[in-house]
């Protein structure tokens, strides 16, 4: 097995450990119905790490996975996060992977890709329902990208102290 189908094994299975995550934990550390996305700030990293289209083939099982357990519309967790690690994957660059990952601008790029999943969520799953449109953007889009944003900031900031360990 190649070097390369290795990592992206090894990614599929954490993503696989994060869906674990977002249906256990999750919800229990939602704030006002607000739920973090930690397959968003997994796909993000695939994404940024090896590229649009390995984000993609790992990010769609990981929303279906997602969808099996929550949604009554399977589907949508998918898509949206199938797109965000497609946008995400715009700014890959080959050469600077792993430094990209462990700079303050990976948050930044979760908060926007996040935005993007979010409100490609709310808008499939509420399309139908007669309800306060801004206070459900607020909430859960906006609100949402934050919260998933804040806790990216955990995984960037242990890799960027993992390498400045190893420089010393």
């Amino acid at each position: 097995m190649t070097p390369k189908m290795q990592r992206v094994l090894m990614m599929a299975a954490i993503l696989l450990l994060l869906a674990i995550v977002q249906v256990t934990i999750a919800p229990l550390i939602s704030l006002n119905g607000v739920v973090p996305s930690f397959l968003l700030i997994g796909a993000v990293f695939v994404s940024l790490r090896e590229g649009q289209m390995t984000g993609m083939l790992v990010a769609f099982p990981a929303g279906l996975l997602a969808d099996a357990y929550f949604s009554a519309l399977v589907g949508i967790t998918s898509l949206s996060l199938t797109i965000a690690a497609f946008a995400a994957g715009f700014l890959y660059d080959e050469e600077k992977a792993q430094v990209s990952l462990q700079s303050p601008r990976t948050i930044l790029i979760v908060f926007l890709c996040a935005l993007l999943f979010h409100a490609i969520y709310v808008f499939a799953y509420f399309q139908s329902l007669t309800i306060d449109l801004g206070s459900i953007i607020a909430l859960h889009v906006f609100g949402a990208s934050v919260y998933t944003a804040v806790l990216s900031a955990i995984p960037v900031l242990i890799l960027s102290r993992r390498v400045a360990r190893m420089k010393v």
